[in-house]
């Protein structure tokens, strides 16, 4: 609207001035209590459209601003910078509270910082948001291996390599297996971690112990020899 037409359009609406209102009909001022009304109401509709489109706009870049803070989070794990790390994490979940990921990798952060209970709340959050998700299982069997708790930690790490075959929860189940006096089973699973990853001396030095168990001492030595060429 022209500068000119804003003012032909305000003198009608426009309130009287002070020190009395012009002698007019009574149609004509009804006319523009309605004009004034309708003006009222339009500009009420923008500025609450206005605010609307406002809030929309930033809960739809939620997920983004999520983003964001989970990789600074994920930059930042690392000895020294875990509780930097926790904060990041906790501020993703804040704007986008579904994320496993942000659950998994707070949980790793409490558990280096030596806190067990927050960790494991996180690990056991990924596995409700997700139950398919082997590394929560692994994370909670982490968790009850330190509590000294076998029992549950097994029961974990079943789940967890029904779900999925990892080098990490073949190696902790074999270690249980071993601690509980199941030499054969234990090099079960320490095969099994070995044919998913051959260069991990940590778990032929396992094996090597379960085989000079069950008097296999030769076997014991090859696995030592294995160990010692890897960690060259």
């Amino acid at each position: 609207m022209s500068e000119s037409g804003f003012n032909r359009f305000w003198n009608l609406v426009k309130p009287p001035p002070p020190g009395g209102r012009p002698v007019q009909s009574m149609k004509a001022l009804e006319l523009r209590r309605r004009q004034r009304r309708l003006v009222g109401i339009t500009v009420g509709a923008i500025i609450v459209l206005a605010a609307g489109i406002g809030v929309y706009d930033y809960i739809d870049s939620a997920p983004q601003r999520a983003d964001k803070e989970f990789q600074e989070g994920m930059k930042l794990m690392r000895p020294g910078k875990y509780p930097d790390a926790v904060v990041h994490f906790t501020r993703a979940l804040k704007m986008s509270g579904q994320r496993p990921d942000a659950y998994l990798e707070r949980g790793y952060a409490h558990h280096f910082l030596d806190e067990p209970d927050a960790a494991l709340a996180d690990f056991q959050t990924v596995a409700e948001l997700n139950p398919n998700l082997a590394a929560a299982h692994n994370g909670i069997a982490m968790i009850y291996l330190g509590r000294q708790d076998s029992r549950h930690a097994l029961e974990e790490l079943n789940k967890s390599i029904k779900i999925q075959s990892t080098i990490e929860a073949y190696y902790q189940r074999g270690q249980i297996l071993e601690s509980q006096g199941e030499h054969k089973k234990a090099i079960d699973d320490f095969d099994q971690a070995i044919a998913l990853d051959r260069d991990a001396p940590y778990v032929y030095l396992a094996r090597a112990t379960a085989k000079a168990k069950l008097g296999d001492a030769e076997g014991a030595h090859a696995d030592r020899d294995a160990a010692s060429q890897l960690q060259k």
